[in-house]
């Protein structure tokens, strides 16, 4: 069987969060190791939901700041598998401050984590391609495959 013959459709995790004292710095914000361990975990479950498998963190694109998260507020993370290759998947991960009593969104950040997926031993194990659906699955795909690429590309300068 192809792997084109078992693709799947793009897995979407939501997760949800309060920022309590202990996430955050002495200005209140939170701190970004702790929003990027929030993320790391609604990626990781995106496409550990899409393939089945166990998964790992193999690299993190570039994470940028945008609207600062404070404590008290809540926080909404959004992981979508983009990008598949042999063994591999590229997810996206955006989060937006939710204003507790409206339910408005503030965008805060996004970024891109790359998985492989792994079987009882550790070793890398192949994962299905990703479904194109959409014009907006298209554009991701090709966005996904541009960080894979640079990933790839990071690992040949490696010492």
């Amino acid at each position: 069987m192809s792997k084109e013959s078992k693709a799947k459709e793009p897995t979407e995790v939501t997760n949800t969060e309060l920022v309590l004292p202990s996430h955050t710095n002495h200005y209140g914000n939170i701190f970004g190791g702790t929003l990027v361990s929030f993320m790391d975990i609604t990626g990781g479950l995106a496409a550990m939901l899409f393939c089945n498998e166990e998964v790992v963190t193999a690299s993190i694109e570039a994470l940028d700041f945008k609207t600062p998260i404070k404590q008290g507020d809540v926080i909404e993370q959004k992981g979508r598998v983009l990008y598949t290759g042999k063994t591999s998947m590229v997810v996206s991960v955006e989060v937006y401050r939710v204003e507790k009593f409206t339910g408005n969104k503030d965008f805060c950040c996004e970024g891109y984590f790359i998985y492989v997926a792994i079987d009882k031993e550790g070793n890398p194990k192949p994962v299905p391609a990703v479904k194109i659906l959409t014009e907006s699955d298209k554009q991701n795909w090709e966005i996904g495959r541009g960080i894979k690429d640079r990933a790839l590309e990071r690992k040949k300068h490696e010492p």
